[in-house]
């Protein structure tokens, strides 16, 4: 996968952690972010070769 498609990815996911705040509030969406969240460090740390170049 190329930096901006990983790029992409990582922008949509984030997105929607803030839509989840939005819709469900703060507290409801806090499960939810964090494995979100885990998601994207995953993908980062998965392609971290091609984020840097």
């Amino acid at each position: 996968m190329g930096k901006a498609k990983v790029n992409m990815v990582i922008g949509f996911l984030k997105g929607m952690q803030a839509e989840k705040v939005n819709v469900l509030g703060t507290e409801e969406a806090r499960e939810d972010n964090e494995l979100i969240q885990k998601v994207i460090e995953d993908i980062e740390l998965f392609y971290e070769a091609e984020l840097e170049g």
